[in-house]
């Protein structure tokens, strides 16, 4: 069953903000973290709620533990790290 409101008019601001009504966000359970769908379909623009599925890796949060292993999992052996500082060096000597 679709969910109904009723229609309401808004006015983008000069770089094409708008608000939507809070009525739409409650029905649609929309809030600040609400990543939100835009189509554009025959000359009309569509906004929806987009909820990745839970097994998307892509949007996964990652908490402050998470980041510090992440962090030191991914550091540069002393020579790669050498190489690279060098060969940046020679760049911005340029």
């Amino acid at each position: 069953m679709p969910i109904r409101a009723k229609p309401r008019l808004v006015r983008p601001l000069a770089k094409g903000q708008i608000t939507l009504p809070v009525a739409f966000r409650r029905k649609l359970g929309i809030d600040a973290t609400t990543i939100l769908r835009v189509v554009l379909k025959q000359g009309k623009i569509e906004i929806s709620p987009w909820r990745p599925p839970v097994e998307d890796e892509r949007l996964r949060m990652y908490n402050s533990a998470k980041i510090r292993q992440f962090l030191k999992e991914d550091r540069l052996d002393a020579k790669t790290a050498a190489r690279v500082r060098r060969l940046l060096e020679r760049k911005s000597a340029r």
